[in-house]
C-alpha cells in the first residue's frame, strides 16, 4: 500500500510540473489543426456557418484556461462555428476565428463578441485567451505594436487594419466592443481583447485597428509581411 501511495504522489507530482506544458500543447495542436480545417472552407460554407443559431454571447460562462478544462473542451470544437481567420504578421499570429463566446472556442482560437458584428464594417470586436506562450491563442497580442497590420478574412475578401493604439481598461468597459468607438474615429475598426495576464487583474488588454484596406482573399497576401 505504501508502494501505491508512494506512486500515486510521484505522479501527482509530474502532472503538477508538467501541467503547463501539456495545456499549451492541447491548445496549441486544437489551433493549428482547426487552421487546417479552415483552410478548406470555402467562402459559402463560412456564410453559411454565420447563420448558425448555436453561437452563444454569455461572457459569464467563459472560464480561465486550465488543464482539467483544456482536456475536457479540446474535442467539442464546433467547426460549423468557423467564420474566419485572424492574422497579425509581424507577431506571428494565426488563428481561427469563431461566431460566440465559449470556452470550446476560446480554446481554439478568437471569438466574436457581438451576434451583429461584420467584418470590415462598424467595430470588430474578437476575444481570445492571453497564453504566456507567444505563439499560443493570444500569447503575442501584447507584442504588437502601432503601424502593425491586422488581417481578418471569411475567405472571400481580406480586410486590413493597422494598428492605431494599445490600451489597458477595467473589465466593466464593454463599451469598447460597440460600434460607437468605429463612429469615434471615423472608420471601420477591429478590437481585439485579451485579459490582463489574468481575468483576476480586472483589467483588459485591447488592440485598436483602423480599416487600412481590403482585397479579394488569397492565401500568399493574407500571409505576406
Amino acid at each position: 500500500m505504501k508502494k501505491v501511495f508512494a506512486v500515486l504522489l510521484i505522479v501527482f507530482g509530474l502532472l503538477l510540473i508538467f501541467s503547463p506544458k501539456i495545456k499549451d500543447t492541447v491548445v496549441e495542436n486544437t489551433v493549428e489543426n482547426t487552421v487546417e480545417i479552415i483552410a478548406e472552407y470555402t467562402p459559402e460554407k463560412i456564410k453559411e456557418n454565420e447563420q448558425n443559431e448555436e453561437a452563444e454571447f454569455d461572457f459569464s460562462i467563459v472560464e480561465d484556461i486550465s488543464v482539467t478544462g483544456t482536456l475536457m473542451s479540446s474535442n467539442k470544437v464546433n467547426k460549423d462555428l468557423l467564420v474566419g481567420q485572424l492574422v497579425i504578421p509581424r507577431v506571428g499570429m494565426n488563428i481561427p476565428i469563431f461566431k460566440g463566446i465559449n470556452n470550446s472556442n476560446l480554446l481554439a482560437g478568437s471569438a466574436t463578441m457581438r451576434k451583429d458584428q461584420r467584418m470590415g464594417t462598424g467595430n470588430y470586436p474578437l476575444a481570445g485567451h492571453y497564453m504566456k506562450e507567444k505563439d499560443v491563442l493570444f500569447g503575442s497580442l501584447m507584442d504588437v505594436q502601432e503601424g502593425d497590420l491586422i488581417r481578418v478574412t471569411d475567405k472571400e475578401t481580406i480586410f486590413e487594419y493597422v494598428t492605431y493604439e494599445v490600451k489597458v481598461v477595467p473589465d466593466t468597459a464593454v463599451y469598447i466592443i460597440d460600434d460607437d468607438e468605429a463612429d469615434k474615429i471615423g472608420k471601420p475598426i477591429i478590437s481585439l481583447m485579451t485579459c490582463y495576464y489574468s481575468s483576476k487583474t480586472g483589467k483588459r488588454y485591447f488592440v485598436m485597428g483602423e480599416l487600412k484596406d481590403s482585397y479579394p482573399y488569397s492565401e500568399e497576401l493574407l500571409y505576406a509581411k
